[in-house]
């Protein structure tokens, strides 16, 4: 249960040394003497039991995440720092006594979130006060990009996908039950390790024995008389595996050689979460963090970050984004992404909720000499003319893979093969076809926008997300992932755009407090723990 913690005060010899060797200016020094309810405990009572043991103020571990999250340091290192460094003290209003924490108390505070489901919780708390300071406009302008986001695990070939994949199931099957493990399987996966010197003919040898012992667990699983199994989600994992890159037939496993999509590939047993994804020509293994800023008074400020599947369009993570925004009652009235988050979809969708999506849409892409914008196009009358005055023979109505409506409109073949303009118009002996979205004059509307000077001028203002993205990789290591597991990754991503924010919030506190002057000092940056010198010179 929660042991109330006065944060309004700071003790006499935190106090006393501090302000002896640490300048108004250290950021630490700011958080301790001005943001003393950051965070509250009052903040977290609704995941704390009302009674038994006493727990550590969720608080101060909260603070000392956002600290952990501000230099980029582990958790061993943060609960270190708690104990031997001055600023940190003062900005926890700590006595220089205190002997801190152990270290693990900071991955159960962060399981404690993730068990309520309470991913969001620290990073829309600081958020909050963030807003309440009147430094985020309801109903302003916000801006959106998306980051590659390298996964916690090794890149595995297919051999070792399948290999560890059972090994894993394998292993937990031994902690459930380890008698009922056959003692070929522990030796083979358990016991030895995979050869990583195999040229690629040996690998494929290789690959069916696993494929068979794979599919003999799979049948003793199944079996109904098997009291003790392994936990279902590595089973489940296993069959997802097994199916992906082996089929059966007449009794015998062969290893496939179409497979799904690679978008849709498990790459890894240790965070089936992580894909494989490409941009740009670029691929990696792991996820995509959307992260969201909004325009202040006086600076700019992260509203979300949503993390995504590695194979997703940009476009799809809009709704979650909205939803999230409403929920802190956020919503913008510009929104600005790049042309992946443009489609006629969410042009109208954004529009429904009063938000204006700004971007420039992407271009028709078909291979085709004439466009759909060089069709004659009447909706309502359902008629359709061709640059050469023929009529559509055909009108028919079809979903699109992202739910909404569109019409199938198709062209006589007979017409088309005598046609003059055919040669730069389709080369189907069908006829040509077009594919029209609900929502085409939406888009059509946006690309003919798009190509005017006070268009790409108001598209300036998108480019600045760009050193907000630097800097999260940078400073905070938003490039590479620390911990495996979807909400795991999600909560990671979220922490750190919370230490962005609350070091942009000392920064305006800084600047409204004392503002630079001829011979003044700049605010101090966070000191890392590994800049010693840094902070040699701030103790002076």
């Amino acid at each position: 249960m929660l042991r109330s913690r006065d944060g309004a005060v700071i003790p006499p010899d935190t106090k006393a040394l501090g302000e002896r060797v640490l300048r108004e200016t250290d950021p630490y020094r700011v958080i301790g003497e001005h943001l003393a309810d950051l965070v509250r405990d009052e903040d977290f009572a609704d995941l704390y039991a009302r009674d038994g043991r006493h727990a550590v103020s969720p608080a101060l571990l909260a603070l000392v995440t956002l600290f952990q999250f501000t230099e980029n340091v582990p958790d061993r290192q943060a609960a270190h720092q708690v104990i031997v460094r001055i600023d940190w003290k003062y900005a926890l209003h700590l006595p220089l006594d205190d002997c801190g924490f152990d270290f693990t108390d900071l991955t159960h505070f962060r399981q404690r979130l993730l068990d309520h489901h309470q991913e969001r919780r620290v990073f829309d708390v600081l958020l909050r006060k963030i807003e309440a300071a009147g430094l985020v406009r309801k109903r302003g302008k916000q801006r959106t990009d998306s980051l590659a986001v390298l996964g916690a695990v090794r890149q595995l070939s297919r051999l070792e996908t399948v290999f560890e994949t059972l090994r894993v199931v394998i292993r937990a099957w031994e902690q459930a039950d380890p008698t009922g493990v056959p003692p070929d399987l522990r030796a083979r996966y358990l016991d030895s390790r995979l050869d990583y010197q195999l040229n690629a003919d040996q690998q494929a040898v290789e690959m069916h024995p696993i494929g068979a012992d794979g599919s003999r667990v799979l049948a003793w699983v199944d079996d109904p008389t098997v009291v003790v199994a392994p936990p279902d989600e590595v089973v489940e994992t296993l069959r997802a595996v097994w199916e992906q890159r082996y089929r059966q037939e007449a009794g015998q496993v062969h290893v496939r050689t179409d497979g799904p999509d690679a978008t849709e590939l498990i790459v890894t047993p240790h965070d089936v979460g992580v894909r494989a994804g490409k941009k740009r020509g670029k691929e990696w293994h792991g996820d995509k963090v959307h992260v969201t800023e909004a325009q202040g008074a006086a600076g700019n400020f992260l509203t979300d970050l949503t993390t995504a599947t590695a194979s997703s369009g940009d476009s799809g993570a809009l709704p979650t984004i909205r939803a999230q925004l409403a929920e802190v009652d956020l919503l913008p009235a510009e929104h600005y992404g790049d042309a992946g988050y443009i489609s006629g979809k969410q042009l109208a969708e954004s529009q429904a909720l009063g938000i204006e999506l700004v971007g420039p849409p992407l271009h028709d892409t078909s291979p085709n000499g004439f466009k759909i914008a060089d069709f004659a196009i009447d909706r309502a009358a359902r008629v359709a003319l061709c640059p050469a005055g023929h009529r559509a023979v055909k009108w028919s109505p079809r979903t699109e893979r992202d739910g909404s409506a569109a019409v199938n409109i198709r062209f006589a073949g007979a017409v088309c093969a005598v046609c003059p303009l055919r040669a730069s118009c389709t080369t189907s002996p069908g006829g040509r076809s077009l594919q029209l979205s609900e929502h085409y004059e939406v888009l059509q509307a946006r690309r003919a926008e798009a190509q005017t000077p006070a268009f790409q001028d108001r598209l300036h203002w998108r480019a600045g997300i760009e050193a907000t993205l630097s800097e999260l990789v940078r400073a905070h290591g938003l490039r590479h992932h620390r911990y495996r597991g979807e909400a795991k990754r999600d909560h990671e991503n979220l922490l750190k755009g919370a230490a962005c924010n609350l070091k942009r919030f000392v920064r305006v506190l800084l600047r409204r407090q004392a503002p630079l002057h001829d011979g003044g000092h700049r605010p101090d940056r966070f000191i890392r723990s590994d800049r010693c010198a840094q902070f040699a010179y701030n103790v002076q």
